[in-house]
C-alpha cells in the first residue's frame, strides 16, 4: 500500500515532468478545461501535482491538465508533491486513487476505463476474502470451538459486492454500470477490429447517454448496419444511422441548418407567423423560432423532419443579424444585453420596435452610459480594496 511520508513540496520546470501513460489513455492527450485555465492564468497552480520519482523520472500521477495548461501559458515552474511508490502497480493504483473524484467532470467512457481497473483490483480481493471465509468455515466444522456456523457464513458474505463498489467509485447506479459495461466492451471490440470511425461515433453516443448507447448495441441488426455505414463514410454519427434505418433516409436532418428561414405551406397554428427560423437541431427534432402574432413574442416549436412542409427562403434579415452579432461581441460582458440580442437572433425578422431597440444599443448614448457605469464600479472596487488594506494594516 503506497503512503505519502512527509511530502516535500517543490517547484519544478514543466520540461522535467512526464505524464503517466494511463492518464493519457483514459483522459486523452489534450483536454479543454477553460475554467481551470482561467484560474491558473489568474491565480497560478493552487493544488500541487502528484509525482512519483520511483524510476528516476518525474512521472505525473495526478495533474495532467494543470501541467498541460502550465506549458501552454509558459509557466516556468509548477508546484509538485512527491509521493512514494515501490512498483508500477502502485503507480497505477495511485493514478486511479488520485483521480477518483477528478474535477472538471469525466465522460462516461473515461469512467468505464477506470471501472475496468477497479474490477481488476477488487475481484481478486473479493475472491481472497471468500477463500479465507471458506477456510475458517471448514476449520469450524472440525474443531471444538464454540463459534457457530451461522457466524462464519455471515463472514463469507461480508464485504460489499464488487460491482456495487465499482459503481460507487464511479458515482453511477449499478444498473447503469451493467449497461455501460456492455457498451464499453463493444467499443473495445471495435477498436481491436480497427473500426476507428465507429469507435469515435459510438464513444460520442456513449458519452451523451448510457441508455441510448446500450439500446443501440443491444439491437444487433441495426447496430451492425450502422457501424458499416459509419466505416464507409456514409454517415458520421449513431443518431444519423438510426434515422437512416428507421426512415429510409440517409439523414432527414441533413437539409436543415441553424439560422435558416423556412416558409411553411400552412400555418402551424393560426396565431403563429407562417415563416420560422431554425434555432436548433436535436437527435429527434428541428427546433424553430416563430413569432406569435397575438403578443408578438417568440415561440419555440419542435418538429420532426417528416412533419416539416416548408420551403427554404432567402435570409430576410441579413443586415440586421450582422449588426446583432457585432453588438453581441461589443457587449459580451453585459449579460442582459447578450440575452436580449440572442433572442432577436431566433426571430425570422424584426419589428419596428425591435429595430428601435437595436439602434439604441448602437447609439453613443447607450455606450457612454455603460462606460460611465463601468468606471463607477471600478472606482467602488478600488475604494473597497483600499479599505480592506487599511483594515489589514491596522
Amino acid at each position: 500500500m503506497s503512503e505519502v511520508h512527509s511530502p516535500a513540496i517543490v517547484y519544478i520546470s514543466p520540461a522535467e515532468l512526464v505524464v503517466h501513460p494511463k492518464l493519457i489513455e483514459i483522459y486523452g492527450e489534450n483536454e479543454v478545461r477553460p475554467a481551470l485555465e482561467k484560474s491558473i492564468s489568474e491565480k497560478g497552480i493552487l493544488e500541487s501535482l502528484k509525482v512519483s520519482a520511483r524510476t528516476g523520472v518525474n512521472v505525473v500521477l495526478a495533474g495532467k491538465c494543470r501541467l498541460q495548461i502550465a506549458r501552454q501559458l509558459g509557466i516556468s515552474a509548477v508546484k509538485v508533491e512527491f509521493v512514494e511508490s515501490s512498483s508500477p502497480e502502485e503507480d497505477l493504483k495511485l493514478v486511479l486513487d488520485f483521480n477518483l473524484h477528478r474535477e472538471g467532470g469525466k465522460t462516461h467512457y473515461q469512467k468505464f476505463h477506470e471501472g475496468q481497473y477497479w474490477e481488476s483490483v477488487l475481484r481478486p480481493q473479493a475472491k481472497e476474502r471468500q477463500r479465507e471465509s471458506a477456510r475458517r468455515l471448514n476449520e469450524t466444522k472440525y474443531s471444538n470451538l464454540n463459534t457457530s456456523i451461522d457466524e462464519n457464513q455471515f463472514q463469507l458474505k461480508k464485504g460489499k459486492p464488487v460491482i456495487r463498489e465499482v459503481s460507487e467509485n464511479l458515482r453511477i447506479s449499478v444498473g447503469s454500470y451493467h449497461k455501460g459495461k456492455k457498451v464499453f466492451e463493444y467499443i473495445s471490440q471495435l477498436r481491436e477490429l480497427q473500426k476507428f470511425k465507429a469507435v469515435v461515433a459510438l464513444e460520442a453516443e456513449f458519452n451523451r447517454s448510457i441508455d441510448a448507447a446500450y439500446k443501440f448495441v443491444c439491437n444487433q441488426d441495426i447496430c451492425d448496419q450502422v457501424i458499416d455505414l459509419i466505416e464507409a463514410d456514409e454517415i458520421g454519427s449513431i443518431s444519423d444511422g438510426i434515422a437512416w434505418m428507421r426512415n429510409g433516409d440517409r439523414n432527414p436532418f441533413r437539409r436543415f441548418q441553424v439560422g435558416q428561414v423556412y416558409q411553411f405551406k400552412e400555418r402551424l397554428r393560426t396565431e403563429l407567423e407562417i415563416v420560422g427560423r431554425v434555432i436548433g437541431i436535436t437527435n429527434e427534432f428541428v427546433v424553430f423560432g416563430l413569432r406569435n402574432l397575438v403578443n408578438m413574442n417568440l415561440e419555440i416549436v419542435n418538429l420532426r423532419p417528416r412533419q416539416i412542409d416548408a420551403d427554404l427562403q432567402d435570409e430576410p434579415s441579413a443586415e440586421q443579424r450582422a449588426r446583432i452579432l457585432h453588438l453581441m461581441e461589443k457587449f459580451r460582458d453585459v449579460f442582459p444585453v447578450q440575452v436580449s440580442l440572442a433572442e432577436l437572433l431566433k426571430l425570422p425578422n424584426l419589428t419596428d420596435k425591435e429595430e428601435v431597440l437595436l439602434r439604441m444599443y448602437e447609439s453613443d448614448v447607450f455606450e457612454k452610459t455603460w462606460e460611465d457605469y463601468k468606471s463607477q464600479m471600478k472606482a467602488m472596487e478600488v475604494s473597497t480594496n483600499r479599505k480592506k488594506d487599511n483594515i489589514r494594516a491596522a
